[in-house]
Parts: C-alpha cells; sequence; structure tokens
C-alpha cells in the first residue's frame, strides 16, 4: 500500500469519525422539538447510537474475516453517507406517527428509523480500515490505534463544528445534507483512485445530491425567526390567540424552544405578558422587596420579566447562557440595546460574582425542563450569600404541589427550608396543570407590603414525607421532575409541536 493510498484511508478514518458525531447531534437535534431534552430523551440518543456502533463493529469485523477487498469499506461509506443526506426525509414520515406514542416509545422507534442504520454502517467501517492497513499481526496495534485515534479527533472537531457553528448557521437539514455529501465525495473518489469505480455508484451518489429536491423546507408564514444549535431549536412565531381573560383573540408574538412556548407577548402590548405568571411574579417581587433595587434575572427569554422590572425602576443584570436569546429579544422582542446581558451558566455566574442583589429570579427553563443544578441546596447556599440583607429569592416552577408530580416542588420547598430560607409559596390561578408556583424566599422574615392576592400555599399543609434533599452529589431532580415535565411537554406537543408538523406537511 503506498503512502498516499494510505493518507486517504486515513482520511476516510477521519471522515467516519465525525459523521458519527454528526448524525447522533443532529438526530437528537431533531428529536428534542417533539420529544424534548431531559435525560431519558438523552439516555436514549446515546443507548442507540452505541447499539448501532456495538453493531456495526461486529459486522466490521465479520466481513473483514471474509473479504479483505479495499471497495467493501467505500461500498459502505457510500451508502452511509447517502442515508445521511436522507435523514431529514425519514424524520418528516415517522416523526408524525411517533409523536402520538409515550417519550420512551416514540424516542427509540424514531431513532432506529434515522439514526441505527447510517452509525451501524459507519461503525464497520473501522474494523475493515485496521484491517486493510494490518498485514502482520505485530502492526495490528499500531493500527488499531491510529485508526480509532484520527477517527476520535474527526468526532471531536465535528462535535465543536457542528454544534456552535453549522447548526446554528445553517440548521438541521443542511448540516446532515452537507456532510453527507461530504461521506459520499470520498468514497467515489476512493472508487475512482482504485480503479473500481461502477455506474451503481454514480446511481446512489446522483439519489444523495438529488434527495434534497424532496425534503420538506417549507416554511410556516407565522414563523418569522427559526434556529438551530446545540442548546437546540428556537422559533419566533406571530400566532392569534384566545385571550381568556378579555375573551376575546389577540396577535402574540411567541418565542418557543423545542416546541415549549418561553415567552408569548401582546403584539399590541409588549408589556403584557400571555400568561398570568409574569405579573403575578413582579406584583410579589413590589410585596416582599423591601429597599433596593438591584435585581439579578436568571433567563431572558423574550424579556417581558425583564422589561417590567425595568418600568418598577430595578437595575437589572441578566444571565442568559444562549447568546441567540438576546439578540432574539432585542430583535423580535423590543427590548433596548443597552441591556446588560452575562452569557453564562447561572450557577456558574452565582459562584464567580462579587455582587449582590435585592432579587433574584430564577425563570430559566430549557424548553420544558429547570436547571438541576440550580436546585440543590448547595446552589440555594450560594445564592443566601448573593442576596443583601432583606434581599429575596423568587423561584418560578411548575404548578404541581400534590401527589406525584408535586415532588419535585415538595423537594425544591425541603432544600430550601434546609437552607434556612423562610418561604412563601404562592400559586397563580388555575388548576396545578395550568398554573406556576412561585416560592418566595428571603434569608428574613418575610412580610408582604401589599394584600396577598395569590393561593398562598401553607407550609404545614404539604406533606414532606416523600420530599428529597436535594444535594449536588445526588442530582436526581431530573428524575423526580420527570412525570411534570412530560405532562408540559404533552400539552405543549398538542399545541404546538403537531401544529406546525401539520403546516410542515402542507
Amino acid at each position: 500500500m503506498n503512502k498516499i493510498f494510505k493518507r486517504l484511508i486515513y482520511i476516510l478514518a477521519f471522515i467516519e469519525g465525525g459523521a458519527v458525531m454528526c448524525v447522533e447531534l443532529c438526530s437528537a437535534k431533531i428529536l428534542s422539538p417533539y420529544f424534548g431534552t431531559s435525560i431519558y430523551v438523552w439516555a436514549a440518543v446515546l443507548g442507540i447510537t452505541l447499539t448501532a456502533l456495538m453493531c456495526g463493529y461486529y459486522l466490521g469485523g465479520y466481513i473483514s474475516a471474509k473479504n479483505r477487498k479495499q471497495p467493501i469499506i467505500f461500498w459502505l461509506m457510500l451508502i452511509a453517507g447517502c442515508f445521511v443526506t436522507i435523514t431529514p426525509i425519514i424524520s418528516d414520515i415517522i416523526l408524525p406517527i411517533t409523536i402520538n406514542l409515550n417519550l420512551l416509545t416514540g424516542t427509540i422507534i424514531s431513532l432506529m428509523c434515522f439514526l441505527f442504520i447510517p452509525l451501524m454502517l459507519f461503525g464497520a467501517v473501522s474494523p475493515l480500515i485496521i484491517n486493510l492497513l494490518t498485514n502482520e499481526a505485530k502492526e495490528s496495534g499500531q493500527s488499531t490505534g491510529n485508526v480509532y485515534a484520527i477517527s476520535t479527533l474527526g468526532g471531536i472537531i465535528t462535535t465543536f463544528t457542528v454544534g456552535f457553528y453549522t447548526l446554528p448557521e445553517f440548521g438541521i437539514t443542511y448540516t446532515l445534507y452537507g456532510y453527507g455529501i461530504l461521506v459520499m465525495a470520498i468514497a467515489a473518489y476512493l472508487f475512482i483512485k482504485t480503479k473500481t469505480f461502477k455506474t451503481t455508484v454514480s446511481l446512489i451518489f446522483l439519489a444523495g445530491i438529488l434527495s434534497f429536491n424532496f425534503q420538506n423546507k417549507s416554511d410556516s408564514k407565522e414563523i418569522v425567526y427559526q434556529s438551530e444549535g446545540i442548546l437546540g431549536e428556537i422559533k419566533v412565531v406571530d400566532r392569534t390567540l384566545f385571550n381568556y381573560k378579555e375573551n376575546i383573540y389577540k396577535n402574540y408574538r411567541e418565542l418557543m424552544v423545542n416546541n415549549i412556548s418561553q415567552t408569548i407577548m401582546n403584539m399590541e402590548n409588549p408589556d403584557e405578558s400571555y400568561w398570568g405568571y409574569v405579573d403575578a411574579l413582579i406584583y410579589n417581587i413590589n410585596s416582599y422587596a423591601n429597599k433596593g433595587k438591584k435585581a439579578l434575572l436568571l433567563g431572558l427569554g423574550g424579556g417581558t420579566v425583564y422589561r417590567q422590572l425595568a418600568n418598577n425602576n430595578y437595575n437589572i443584570d441578566v444571565v442568559e447562557i444562549d447568546n441567540r436569546i438576546e439578540n432574539i429579544a432585542k430583535t423580535y422582542f423590543n427590548i433596548d440595546n443597552d441591556i446588560n446581558v452575562i452569557i453564562d451558566d447561572a450557577r456558574h455566574y452565582i459562584n464567580t460574582t462579587d455582587k449582590k442583589y435585592d432579587v433574584i429570579i430564577y425563570d430559566l427553563y430549557h424548553s420544558e425542563t429547570p436547571p438541576i443544578h440550580l436546585m440543590t441546596k448547595e446552589a440555594f447556599n450560594e445564592i443566601k450569600t448573593k442576596l443583601n440583607k432583606e434581599g429575596i429569592l423568587i423561584i418560578n416552577f411548575y404548578g404541581f404541589i400534590t401527589g406525584s408530580k408535586g415532588k419535585a416542588a415538595r423537594s425544591i420547598y425541603k432544600s430550601l427550608l434546609d437552607q434556612k430560607f423562610n418561604v412563601r409559596l404562592l400559586g397563580t390561578p388555575g388548576e396545578e396543570k395550568s398554573r406556576n408556583l412561585l416560592f418566595v424566599c428571603s434569608n428574613d422574615n418575610l412580610s408582604s407590603k401589599n394584600n396577598i392576592i395569590h393561593d398562598l400555599i401553607y407550609e404545614m399543609d404539604i406533606d414532606f414525607n416523600n420530599a428529597v434533599l436535594l444535594t449536588d452529589d445526588k442530582p436526581i431532580l431530573e428524575h423526580i421532575y420527570l412525570e411534570a415535565a412530560l405532562a408540559w411537554r404533552k400539552d405543549y406537543n398538542e399545541v404546538n409541536a403537531k401544529y406546525f408538523l401539520k403546516k410542515h406537511s402542507n
């Protein structure tokens, strides 16, 4: 084997390793608007990935024992690349069916349809490359190490490139199509280089190229902005919704992350939110905050909470982990350009800042899931050190407090009490499934300056028997709130995900 061809084989290993990570990341992002981003979805993605690679390694080992000819590698890469290009087509067909299934079943069936086959084929390539490069037994160790190192390097570089550049810049469809064409191109070149090119190669390559014309790229006129990224799909949507308070239809602008509404702003009055929790939150801040006007808002969204804080003359720092959100808030939700946004993880900011605040607000969800690392006794202890004397912490959370769905809220309450917070728990109007809970917490005694107009849930009425003390060492909140999160996901799938799937198919 000459040196030039050997280098081409190593390039093939590099691209194969990158392809595995590209398909895995994009498949997870394809699922997230319909099944969410919980640990169970990621566990399914990783489980199917490892299963596919395991089958691929076995298949590659079996083929290498029967066939040592070079073209078999190129065929596997060519077919796998073609599958990568048509992944968006397959997902468009399967998701309208699987979204009606439960989380686990729907996720696994979806992944088996568009993730398993290309990863299995890519997995079969590595053993075949190793076999091709190994002439003697003593060379096997070095060949194996080189191939897996180069393949892993390809995976590392592709993970960063896809996650932080191609997904937010070009989206899932273009990313998969581009990488699929790259895989097929290197395979076709190697067919030509080894003089094993056949007409079938041209047909498969042509099918991959032409697949782009069959991918559903139609956009709803209601979507004014859409972006993919490592943190999920973001949409800004203009829709007419029924306002139950006024008993009329109004025009609203929504910010959605993975088809979960994060902000719904009245187009005619940007200070007004569709949800009552924003007004309830501001009312109770003004009721319980005593002196200062220095506020820390964890989570920006479309900025309706920020705007109302600003209207009440608060000096506000905002922490937001996704830099797309800041740009969207300014461009589509009328947030001033001089807003002070720190792009950082909220827990990291709390750990590193020297500032102290009169009000700290938890209003941050990643689609339907709140950040578990901010809901532990250690995190609450750090928050205490960032509050001024008489300062308050307010946490916006799911509306469930009773039964199995309320275990997460009860555990948060227990963890706050463990850190010696004085806590008042308020519920916005409505049933548990449609309301929000607001934890109002302080190092000092809490006394409201205004009338208590929201449902006050007394500590003595809460059953803490099965509540869990949440700690950094045992991050189990994601398991505890899963039932509540899935209830939200199910409801939003009905009003958002299925709505856009229907629009997408028309």
